[in-house]
């Protein structure tokens, strides 16, 4: 859902250009794309809500305002779904809708956050803060965002920026201006929480939380400088401490693990001393510095000096004058802020330079960052990598061209029928070469041979109706390389060069499924699988690359 939800985010810009003169086909395009990425959130949300079924749920601070960001969001995103419709959209532009339902996805945010300030509260400080002013906090920020946002739906229609609203709205308004004074009070409620507990607040310990099982509770609180003795892992669904010679291939415990056989979150922690130790082998300095928030703090006050300085100097006379130009300075604390804060930097800045900052270098960072990954293998990754490359140039043209050439100029050149069909024969070809694969494990050499044999098939079936489909674009309707009579040239030309460019990766896909099919006769791959693993990488690209060809050159 994640990974959904990111690439989406890159489609879903234009819908606050609803109101402008782009054409309607792009902004329908992007109305599906913002309606569409609801449904990923969904997911999302979901998986959110199942997680909270299957855990152990106990209302303390951090959980009221984790519980109560998912609220808030759910209902951000329920009444943006009204925002993705272009119709919508014109009814609801600059109106107090569009405020709320901004707010609303905001703040959600916004409280996930202040809910792990509460939640790691006790790791920064060493302190626990009142449970019960938490909860205060939380019931007043809750209460009162809602009585400030929601009000704000209720008085939809009303324009963002007025001058003088109708009388109708003065009860609303007044209402959430009252939730708006108590929202930004219940803040003073976490400021005093924070600072009487760091004051007077009871020992957390290294981890007053019953189930956390991350990483960060397994040392001291507040945590030391040189946080773990050794690199954290879970490679083993738990976390462990490996020892710096075996950390790079999923090694094994530290010396010193919890008695559950991982460092668990109960006190088995690392110390500064020991960890400096552990990791790097020798003693070192501590490499936290000072000198760079130093720096830009003295950055901050040159710069807010030299932003009064123009109203704070006057320049009197002139070169005709007697006297030549006098400055006159109104106001001397921003000159003396820029020469403070410069000087600042100065002094900051040649400090740091004279820290030294040599460590024995961490044996992780020389390491090639692919031994795990079989030589041939890896060449197939990087030859996919660089074709990525290649189609995503083709593609990324085609797409330029027709939209700086006029998306609604152009109609799809090939038949739908044929593109589909193909499509079809492509994506079985991916699951027969998934089978050879499987059987190619299981040293069924007959079926992997008739699954070879069918993908070889499948991949003769698509090139035959691709040169069908030339052969009739070509000869019948007269699109050729360079001339189109149904639009621009360019059109056929970007046509012709793509999905060619991809029907030679098929043929080259096919000559090595021909050679591993005779190989495969010969009593190969049996014992070793991996030839046909590698093909069924270089297969699956091709198909995915169709699924991308299809749609841009076929249906839109």
């Amino acid at each position: 859902a994640i990974v959904l939800i990111s690439v989406q985010s890159f489609l879903v810009w234009m819908h606050h250009m609803f109101l402008t003169t782009i054409n309607l086909e792009i902004k329908t395009l992007m109305m599906a794309s913002t309606i569409g990425i609801s449904l990923p959130f969904d997911l999302l949300v979901f998986a959110l809500i199942y997680t909270l079924i299957k855990g152990r749920i106990k209302l303390k601070t951090p959980f009221l305002f984790a519980i109560g960001a998912l609220l808030l969001f759910i209902l951000g995103g329920i009444t943006g779904v009204f925002l993705g419709a272009i119709v919508l959209d014109y009814e609801f532009r600059g109106t107090y809708w569009v405020v709320a339902h901004f707010h609303y996805v905001m703040f959600g945010g916004a409280t996930a956050m202040i809910g792990g300030a509460y939640y790691w509260y006790p790791k920064m400080t060493g302190k626990m803060y009142d449970e019960l002013l938490g909860k205060i906090h939380f019931a007043v920020f809750f209460v009162s965002f809602n009585m400030v946002y929601f009000s704000m739906f209720m008085a939809w229609e009303m324009p963002r920026r007025v001058f003088e609203y109708s009388q109708d709205y003065v009860e609303i308004n007044t209402f959430g201006t009252v939730g708006g004074f108590l929202l930004g009070l219940s803040f003073f409620i976490m400021f005093y929480n924070f600072a009487k507990s760091y004051v007077h607040g009871a020992e957390a310990g290294d981890n007053p939380w019953e189930f956390t099982r991350t990483a960060e509770w397994a040392v001291p609180s507040p945590p030391p400088l040189e946080n773990w003795e050794g690199r954290p892992s879970y490679a083993t669904g738990r976390l462990e401490f490996l020892e710096r010679g075996h950390a790079a291939d999923g090694g094994r415990p530290a010396s010193e693990l919890a008695s559950d056989g991982g460092a668990a979150t109960d006190g088995g922690h690392a110390h500064a001393d020991e960890a400096s130790d552990y990791i790097l082998g020798d003693k070192h300095h501590s490499h936290a510095s000072i000198w760079p928030f130093a720096l830009s703090l003295a950055t901050f006050v040159a710069l807010l000096g030299a932003s009064g300085i123009r109203r704070s100097m006057a320049f009197v006379g002139g070169p005709n004058s007697l006297s030549g130009v006098d400055v006159v300075v109104s106001n001397p604390v921003y000159p003396a802020l820029t020469l403070v804060g410069a000087l600042g930097m100065l002094y900051a800045g040649v400090q740091w330079g004279l820290e030294d900052f040599f460590a024995p270098p961490a044996e992780v960072a020389s390491r090639w960052p692919f031994d795990g990954v079989e030589k041939n293998k890896l060449g197939v990754w990087f030859f996919l990598a660089s074709d990525v490359l290649v189609f995503g140039a083709f593609i990324s043209a085609a797409i330029f061209i027709r939209v700086n050439s006029g998306w609604t100029s152009w109609e799809p050149l090939p038949a739908e029928i044929p593109g589909l069909v193909n499509t079809y024969v492509l994506l079985t070809s991916s699951f027969t070469v998934i089978m050879a694969l499987v059987y190619s494990k299981r040293q069924e050499r007959g079926k992997m041979l008739a699954s070879l044999a069918a993908t070889i098939g499948l991949g003769l079936t698509f090139l035959a109706i691709k040169g069908w489909e030339w052969h009739h674009e070509i000869y019948d309707a007269g699109i050729t390389l360079t001339t189109n009579p149904h639009g621009p040239d360019i059109q056929s030309t970007l046509y012709y060069v793509t999905t060619g460019l991809h029907g030679i990766h098929v043929v080259l896909g096919l000559l090595v499924a021909g050679f591993l099919l005779y190989r495969g006769y010969q009593g190969h791959y049996m014992h070793d699988h991996r030839p046909v693993e590698y093909f069924g990488l270089y297969w699956h690209f091709v198909d995915i690359v169709w699924v991308f060809l299809f749609p841009l050159f076929y249906l839109v």
